[in-house]
Parts: structure tokens; sequence; C-alpha cells
């Protein structure tokens, strides 16, 4: 019984891990920071009550210089 149990927590803890918690900020994927490329990633970012940031110390000439940042302020 305790080894079910046990491999229950440790599946709900890698897919908390793996896909994030809902509401949870995260970091754009890589590619070119375009115009249009932007406006997606924000509109998506909207979509989920947050907001997109650049990163700080980043150009933000790709898409991974730049954050969806969800329910807190930086």
């Amino acid at each position: 019984m305790i080894g079910r149990l046990g491999y229950l927590v440790v599946l709900a803890m890698t897919l908390f891990g793996c896909g994030g918690m809902p509401g949870a900020s995260y970091g754009l994927d890589r590619g070119v920071a375009s115009y249009d490329s932007l406006r997606t990633a924000t509109a998506t970012c909207a979509a989920k009550g947050g907001v997109i940031q650049t990163r700080k110390g980043y150009e933000g000439r790709d898409l991974s210089d730049y954050e969806c940042v969800v329910g807190k302020t930086r």
C-alpha cells in the first residue's frame, strides 16, 4: 500500500515539475523576436493573466530573452 502511495506522490511531483503549476511564470521558446512572434506570445500570455517582460540582462533580440510573468510583478 505504501509503495503505491509513494509512486503516486512521485508521479504527481513529476507532472507538476514538467508542466508547471497553473498560473506560473515561464520563459518563451527560442526564435527571432519579431513583431508577429511577440504579438502572438503577448496574446497567449495575456490569456493566462500575465504580461511579457524582458528578462534582466538580456537584449530582447531572441524570444528566449522574454518571459511571461503571471501573478507577480518584477
